[in-house]
């Protein structure tokens, strides 16, 4: 499913490619999401304006749980391309799904330093870890993948 997901994330116009699997709770039905723009809202040089773009785009995590709908409860979901973030975590935990393989995020000494104003993905995905556990969803983790993988 990983390798799936990691397919479908080149589907995303974006340059931070993000794809997501969610396997339903017996398996048969897969739904398969991508960050990207909501249907209807043009893709044009909005992705060029960071800030504008981070308001509009819908995280592939978001976007496969909402065309499962009421399937993704008790289901699985494989994110590849970024640590799940907390904006995600909210989501992930309404639907019910019980089980996240993600990117680790970096802790706070092996993470880069970020420049003001920039986001700190890997502070946001240990805010969304802390989220998922506290609310009963098991998180299994891999280290990021690279082009070999």
């Amino acid at each position: 499913m990983i390798n799936l997901a990691k397919h479908v994330s080149e589907w995303s116009k974006d340059k931070s490619k993000v794809g997501a699997v969610l396997v339903s709770k017996k398996g048969g039905d897969i739904t398969l999401g991508y960050n990207g723009f909501p249907f209807g809202v043009k893709d044009d040089e909005r992705y060029d304006e960071k800030k504008t773009k981070l308001n509009i785009i819908v995280h592939a995590e978001v976007n496969a749980i909402v065309a499962a709908g009421s399937r993704a409860a008790d289901g699985h979901l494989y994110v590849v391309g970024k640590p799940i973030c907390a904006r995600c975590a909210g989501p992930i935990i309404q639907s019910g799904i019980k089980r996240i393989f993600a990117e680790e995020p970096l802790s706070e000494l092996e993470a880069p330093k970020v420049e003001e104003g920039h986001t700190d993905w890997h502070e946001i995905g240990r805010l969304a870890i802390t989220m998922l556990r506290e609310a009963g969803v098991e998180c299994i983790f891999y280290k990021e993948l690279n082009d070999g993988s």
